[in-house]
């Protein structure tokens, strides 16, 4: 259980910490024709990946470091 805890732990910190280096995107306008709102276009950015990425990178270093500690117990 403690191991569990350790993992889950471990998990969400590093995840957090890989998840704060990738950039915050904001939206932009980008007018095609003319100055109007109704030409306006708002790229809109997918988020999914640097959470997916930053948090598989998270639990990879977690469960390393806690095979480094319940190793050395």
């Amino acid at each position: 259980m403690q191991t569990f805890v350790a993992l889950l732990i471990f998990t969400c910190c590093y995840g957090l910490l890989f998840l704060s280096m990738f950039p915050v995107r904001q939206f932009k306008k980008f007018n095609k024709i003319t100055q109007s709102a109704k030409n306006t276009i708002y790229k809109q950015y997918d988020l999914t990946w640097p959470y997916f990425l930053s948090f598989l990178g998270g639990y990879i270093v977690a469960s390393f470091m806690v095979y480094l500690i319940q190793d050395s117990l």
